[in-house]
């Protein structure tokens, strides 16, 4: 996880830059709309706005690990209580053999 943090913060710090060298106004026509914008601006823009498409989909992948997790969680408790019977069951079995070959110990002599 902060290997991706400090990726991303060399991404950002290289966009920041490439944005600084390229600050020269340009002309931007979209639809039937112009504007007169620094390079700059229109690249950190586009940036942000590539963030924010992505970010949904980031928080969706996140909530499904967040239920997967909690499936896992709620199977290893079940699993760890199943197994805490079946000990029980095992020693109670061995308490059982031990006390009918201490009877039969003792009904041979």
């Amino acid at each position: 996880m902060q290997f991706i943090i400090v990726i991303s913060m060399i991404f950002a710090l290289f966009i920041a830059l490439f944005a600084i060298q390229n600050a020269t106004v340009i002309t931007i026509n979209f639809l039937w709309y112009k504007f007169n914008l620094s390079q700059a601006v229109v690249i950190l823009g586009s940036a942000l706005f590539g963030i924010l498409i992505m970010l949904p989909f980031d928080i969706v992948k996140r909530v499904r690990f967040r239920i997967k997790i909690n499936e896992l969680n709620s199977k290893i408790k079940k699993l760890d209580e199943e197994l805490s019977i079946a000990k029980e069951t095992i020693n109670k079995t061995k308490e059982d053999l031990d006390l009918k070959n201490q009877n039969n110990i003792n009904i041979e002599q």
